[in-house]
């Protein structure tokens, strides 16, 4: 990963602690030759400044037993645009939600214990929430990229095109 607007040394901490958040000062340190004083005041500075938004647990949905991913791509009403966000925002299947481009448009990402319980919910969704105009519910069937989930195909090993997926595959040389 490399950011734009910052330094080399702010980019290696990054690529560190992306692919591990729970490494020690000092040790990230070791990895790329600073010391652990000067990682923590880059570390700090860059939590102040908002490029460091947290540290998480990244799920990985298909690991959960039934798990199924879903999008919603939601049109509200513009009247009720805030209400629809706040039902979304307090519902627990929701892992993300995004305003889009477009006419009061709403991404959400979800994730239900199996397919029915997404049904039922989804349907619930769509008929309590008031000022959902039309909505679309789209299963995930596959994840081919996710930088923040750490699955990556940028570069040329041979690893990275194991996926199981036909569009993935290496081309025959």
């Amino acid at each position: 990963m490399h950011i734009e607007g910052l330094d080399e040394a702010d980019n290696r901490i990054l690529d560190v602690i992306s692919e591990n958040a729970r490494l020690t000062y000092s040790e990230i340190g070791e990895r790329i030759g600073m010391s652990r004083v000067a990682v923590k005041l880059r570390m700090k500075q860059m939590e102040e400044n908002g490029v460091i938004r947290g540290y998480r647990t990244i799920v990985e949905p298909k690991r959960v037993p039934e798990s199924i991913q879903f999008f919603l791509d939601i049109e509200a009403d513009p009247e009720q645009l805030n209400d629809v966000l706040d039902y979304l925002g307090k519902d627990p299947m929701i892992r993300q939600l995004y305003l889009v481009t477009g006419s009061c448009r709403i991404h959400a990402i979800g994730l239900a214990v199996n397919q029915a319980t997404m049904q039922v919910h989804t349907n619930l969704l769509y008929r309590n929430c008031k000022g959902v105009k039309k909505m679309v519910c789209s299963l995930i069937l596959n994840t081919l990229k996710d930088l923040d989930g750490g699955i990556d195909y940028e570069g040329d090993s041979d690893e990275k095109y194991r996926t199981g997926n036909p569009f993935m595959q290496r081309p025959e040389e």
